[in-house]
């Protein structure tokens, strides 16, 4: 959750069932085009009996593909400010629990220093400037010393439209023209960034840090995939946005017209492509 001039803000992709299942697809294309669920310095090092926390875990999606092909000694713990969007209990394995957490406000004591790994994915729409490195420290407290943190976002800040290779593409300006306002709006009501990684990290004490980058344009194939949860994300969040009838934001009939020019930019062969970035550290084990 957000904060403006001191406000909770509500989570602006909507929390409906049609925002579960685009979440639950969304985490199968990143999860294809990264190639890993959990980076291999990671992998390597998770002590026997790990236990691993999932911070904004949303569905929950990334703990239960993880576990499926994990130890089942691995304990796993999802925590988000809502219930809304989570799976149901029965579906999930043994060792997989989701509970109500708030990744900005102090982390109970119960928790800290309790955890091998903290996961934390796609929490971007909530960020801003002066919030990444309090979040982070925040976020930190979670692990044992020696303990990993893998961080997952998209930078959307430079995500446009292209051109596709099919000759009846358009250049794809409809899809840009979406991402620019999305952009703008966030930047305006939050100060919205994306952050130095590799600095945040050292300057957080994190040691042993890599930061894995690559575009979502890298599998030709999943081109249209992205391009069809782009929108999704960009055009739910802009209608709901416009619920707030602020100067430069779009209203709801705006939102609905770019969002149709937008598909037929999709469905000529053009795409949106941005970069995600998966950002790993490791605190100072004891001496």
């Amino acid at each position: 959750m957000a904060q403006v001039n001191g406000h909770d803000e509500p989570y602006w992709l909507g929390r409906a069932t049609e925002e579960q299942q685009r979440l639950i697809k969304q985490h199968h294309i990143w999860t294809k085009a990264i190639g890993y669920l959990l980076h291999p310095s990671i992998a390597a090092v998770l002590p026997e009996k790990a236990r691993i926390a999932d911070i904004g875990t949303g569905t929950g999606i990334w703990m239960n593909e993880l576990a499926k092909v994990s130890p089942s000694t691995y304990t796993f713990n999802g925590y988000d400010i809502s219930p809304d969007q989570f799976l149901p209990a029965d579906s999930l394995p043994s060792n997989v629990t989701l509970e109500l957490g708030d990744f900005k406000k102090p982390i109970p004591e119960e928790l800290r220093g309790k955890f091998d790994l903290v996961n934390v994915r796609l929490i971007i729409i909530s960020m801003g400037v002066g919030v990444w490195e309090p979040t982070l420290q925040n976020i930190l407290t979670l692990l044992k010393p020696g303990g990993a943190i893998q961080w997952t976002e998209g930078n959307f800040l430079e995500a446009r439209g292209f051109r596709g290779a099919a000759p009846t593409s358009t250049p794809g300006h409809f899809l840009t023209q979406g991402q620019n306002q999305f952009n703008s709006t966030l930047v305006k009501r939050f100060r919205w960034c994306f952050p130095a990684w590799q600095n945040m990290y050292a300057d957080a004490g994190l040691e042993r840090i890599e930061e894995d980058v690559l575009s979502t344009d890298r599998l030709i194939e999943q081109r249209p995939e992205f391009t069809e949860i782009g929108i999704g994300a960009v055009f739910g969040a802009l209608a709901n946005l416009a619920k707030v009838q602020e100067e430069g934001y779009w209203n709801e009939q705006e939102v609905q017209e770019a969002k149709q020019k937008a598909l037929e930019d999709r469905a000529s062969g053009a795409y949106l492509r941005w970069d995600l970035h998966v950002a790993v550290g490791f605190t100072k084990k004891e001496a």
